[in-house]
């Protein structure tokens, strides 16, 4: 009950990891997004529809973030911020760059390309997932 409660006031439709904290918030949720990255960073994102997942921020395609795996495409994207969703909803993929790729940026553009081939949106919203080890730990704490 209190997910849909905090969903309702604070998220809307919009994604968790695109939240940011208002002054009019309560100290509660504002101790929340102080501690967002922090909690993001022990899991990964289960990319269903699309839109919840930021496609160079979350991690979801492998074990880290395409912006930690590729800085040097993530200095040049236009568009940081962008949904899985908008970024996957067509091909060629909907990501443009500020200047043409080359060298190691080319090569790394189409890793990221070739890791996508088995990738298709579907029904359902994103899940997050936090990874086992943690879920292991907490487990052992409250048990």
């Amino acid at each position: 009950m209190w997910h849909k409660l905090l969903r309702n006031k604070y998220v809307k439709d919009k994604a968790v990891g695109s939240c940011v904290k208002k002054t009019t918030n309560s100290h509660f949720w504002k101790s929340l997004m102080n501690v967002k990255d922090t909690f993001l960073s022990f899991g990964s994102f289960k990319v269903k529809d699309g839109t919840q997942t930021r496609f160079w921020v979350d991690t979801w395609l492998g074990n880290q973030a395409l912006t930690d795996k590729f800085p040097g495409l993530f200095n040049i994207v236009r568009r940081k911020q962008d949904y899985g969703a908008k970024v996957l909803s067509s091909i060629p993929l909907n990501i443009s760059f500020r200047r043409n790729l080359m060298g190691t940026n080319l090569r790394d553009w189409h890793k990221i390309v070739a890791s996508l081939h088995d990738v298709s949106l579907q029904e359902g919203r994103d899940v997050f997932v936090v990874f086992t080890i943690i879920r292991n730990f907490f487990r052992q704490i409250y048990v």
